[in-house]
């Protein structure tokens, strides 16, 4: 319905209406601008490092292992000089050669110019828990050549004996201690040496007192 001027007339005269609708299409047309034109996850994902091409710094958590910490012969080796090999064997010997015979370190001499067959000098070392499986070994090896006389070594070491004989003339001697959780065994052998169970209880206690 018109009415005066040509203005629009509702029921009762009331023009607050048309200015709501008005109102509440403004309201609706910011808000649309003010939404996100794009829509993803609401947490951030990993966040990607670049690859390093240059050495990697080891975690300071973790143990540093050092791939040379394998148990070795040298300091073993060095606790006694040629000389005082050839002085103990009573033959020249060459000079040590260290190495390995299973879960032990070895350091033998061998003499410079055997007459009768090679004399030697070897000392071994190792974990005192092979004292019992070395033991059989070294048996079984002096039985082999025919030394059978095993005797104790009493106040040498907590426990060990020296086994051996002269075998066709030629001495041939062992000896195996273990002391305070270390295992030990030495050979003393060769045609006209010194090799006697005297030599190589001597020997083997000197081996204790230096390491």
């Amino acid at each position: 319905m018109l009415g005066r001027a040509g203005r629009a007339s509702f029921p009762g005269g009331n023009v607050r209406y048309p200015l709501l609708l008005l109102a509440t299409a403004l309201l609706v047309t910011g808000c649309a601008a003010e939404e996100p034109t794009t829509y993803g996850p609401t947490t951030a994902g990993p966040t990607l490092r670049p690859k390093s091409t240059g050495p990697r710094t080891p975690d300071p958590s973790l143990p540093n292992i050092d791939a040379t910490t394998e148990p070795t012969a040298k300091p073993l080796c060095s606790i006694f000089t040629t000389a005082e090999i050839t002085a103990t064997l009573g033959l020249p010997v060459r000079k040590v050669v260290a190495g390995k015979r299973g879960p032990y370190v070895t350091c033998t001499w061998t003499t410079v110019k055997p007459v009768e067959g090679p004399g030697s000098v070897t000392i071994t070392r190792g974990d005192g828990a092979q004292y019992d499986a070395f033991s059989q070994q070294m048996i079984a090896e002096a039985k082999s050549k025919k030394a059978r006389g095993k005797k104790l070594l009493e106040g040498v070491g907590d426990e060990g004996f020296a086994i051996g004989a002269s075998v066709s003339g030629v001495p041939i001697w062992y000896a195996v201690v273990q002391h305070a959780g270390v295992l030990t065994g030495v050979q003393v052998s060769g045609a006209g040496s010194k090799a006697s169970v005297g030599t190589i209880k001597a020997f083997m206690i000197e081996v204790l007192a230096r390491g």
